[in-house]
């Protein structure tokens, strides 16, 4: 095995990896099931009464 052979595998083997991680990412954004919670975390800085106190 040599160093350009090791060098593609590696990188055809991040590609794919980086692949399967990006569409479970987008199926979760979309996932129907999830719309209420994004819906819910997207309205929530505007539905705060109290302003946020310093840590």
């Amino acid at each position: 095995m040599t160093y350009e052979y090791a060098q593609g595998l590696s990188h055809l083997a991040a590609s794919v990896l980086f692949a399967c991680v990006l569409i479970g990412v987008v199926f979760y954004a979309f996932k129907p099931s999830n719309r209420e919670a994004f819906e819910r975390a997207a309205r929530l800085p505007l539905d705060s009464d109290k302003p946020q106190q310093k840590r």
